[in-house]
């Protein structure tokens, strides 16, 4: 299972706070397909990630959307990743679990250690209120390479109660 450092993640939650529903079990499993030109070799599509997630934000509905109904983003979007998306009552993403990735950009702001299924990883809020939390598994292939991403709005409470629910089930 997944478990929170408390202590450095509590001075995220601080300084998140300073600026100022029944968990559900369906989801929508996308796979990106990769798309090349010039001949370059598309990455191949990494297996669905293999963690259960106990606990969810309470804004998760329980309906799951197709894939193509989705708004895309910069998570979601990259080339040989799977994922797993929940998505809140107007049908938004919600929660996503991808294999594959990492964030696809520096992180902006102060982040926490977590540990998930062993593994050590950070976790924190993005300028936009999205949390990302990151991890990787030896022994370091590209589906070895995780993210969780939570949506706004969300708090930090719900984000810390998702990342200690994660537990490993396959692969």
């Amino acid at each position: 299972m997944g478990r929170v450092d408390l202590r450095r993640l509590v001075v995220v939650l601080v300084l998140v706070a300073a600026c100022g529903g029944t968990p559900s079990t369906t989801t929508t499993t996308t796979t990106t397909s990769p798309t090349t030109g010039g001949g370059a070799a598309a990455p191949s599509d990494c297996p669905p990630p293999p963690y259960r997630v106990g606990v969810l934000p309470a804004k998760v509905d329980d309906r799951a959307l197709p894939a193509r109904d989705l708004p895309v983003d910069r998570f979601t979007t990259i080339p040989g990743t799977s994922s797993v998306i929940w998505v809140d009552g107007d049908g938004r993403p919600a929660v996503a679990l991808i294999r594959g990735a990492l964030p696809p950009e520096q992180w902006p702001g102060p982040k926490g250690e977590v540990e998930i299924d062993g593994a050590r990883g950070v976790a924190g809020p993005f300028e936009d209120g999205t949390w990302v939390v990151a991890w990787y598994e030896e022994p370091g292939d590209r589906c070895d390479l995780y993210m969780l991403v939570v949506y706004p709005p969300v708090e930090p409470s719900e984000v810390e109660a998702t990342v200690n629910s994660l537990d490993r089930v396959a692969g």
